[in-house]
């Protein structure tokens, strides 16, 4: 564990104390008044309640600060808050501040609070991990507006969260805004990242797309392509594409040899 009782307390431990029936505990101090403290080794709930029985009869009889430590992944919000109501503390095993409190008689529900934000904290972490981590894998088949990535992550995500984590991809540069639609919203997408065309942009984000995306794709095929490759790989009109290449090569961006277009060396 990531506390020790020494590193807080002084008194006894692996004491047996009486109350309606004589417990074994893992600390005890005689006081005044008695502080008992027990550690929660399980995750199950029979071994939550098992302790919370043997703290609760214990603060009941012996009139003593009973004070369960846990590991933060073996409770939740719920059995703190459980805890509360029978006025037992509950400790995270790596707060010894927590546990000073506890000891010294703090009010039960400023130092459960403590371990409630640790666990809600923990937990939003992960969610917030998850959730990106689900943005960036629809990103790399497709870009996505973000009405899009909230009507596709809706079962696993709120609305919020999806809107929170693709504000912070767009912030460390993991995603970027690649283009808009007509209707002016942004489109998501992973820079560098070669994206079929979309029906649904406006003209210049078009324009812009299709530029960037031919040169990619000429860049990375290693040869000369067909302005009909392109138009296939791009999933855009062949009138499109050649009109664009036309373009291209005016700005000395592309030229076309005998076997198909290329960048221009």
């Amino acid at each position: 564990m990531g506390l020790t009782f020494g590193e807080v307390l002084e008194g006894g431990r692996g004491s047996t104390v009486n109350a309606t029936v004589s417990w074994r505990v893992a600390y005890y101090n005689t006081g005044p008044p008695p502080v008992v403290a027990e550690i929660l080794r399980g995750s199950s709930r029979g071994a939550f309640f098992e302790e919370l029985v043997k703290l609760s009869d214990i603060r009941l009889r012996a009139d003593a600060r009973a004070i369960l430590i846990s590991p933060r992944r073996a409770i939740g919000v719920e059995k703190v808050r459980l805890a509360s109501s029978f006025g037992v503390y509950v400790v995270l095993d790596t707060d010894p501040d927590g546990l000073s409190l506890a000891s010294s008689g703090a009010d039960v529900g400023e130092v459960n609070s403590r371990a409630i934000s640790a666990i809600l904290g923990s937990r939003n972490r992960k969610v917030a991990s998850e959730c990106r981590a689900a943005i960036l894998a629809l990103l790399e088949e497709r870009w996505l507006t973000l009405e899009e990535l909230i009507s596709s992550l809706s079962f696993s995500f709120s609305a919020r969260t999806v809107s929170q984590q693709l504000r912070s991809l767009t912030r460390s540069g993991s995603v970027r805004v690649l283009g808009r639609t007509k209707g002016g919203y942004g489109v998501f997408g992973i820079p560098g990242r070669v994206y079929p065309l979309r029906g649904d942009l406006s003209r210049p984000s078009t324009l812009r797309h299709l530029s960037g995306a031919v040169i990619a794709v000429l860049a990375s095929s290693g040869r000369a392509l067909s302005s009909g490759e392109i138009s296939e790989s791009l999933n855009a009109s062949k009138h499109q594409v050649r009109r664009l290449l036309r373009r291209l090569s005016n700005e000395g961006k592309v030229e076309r040899t005998e076997i198909g277009w290329a960048l221009k060396k």
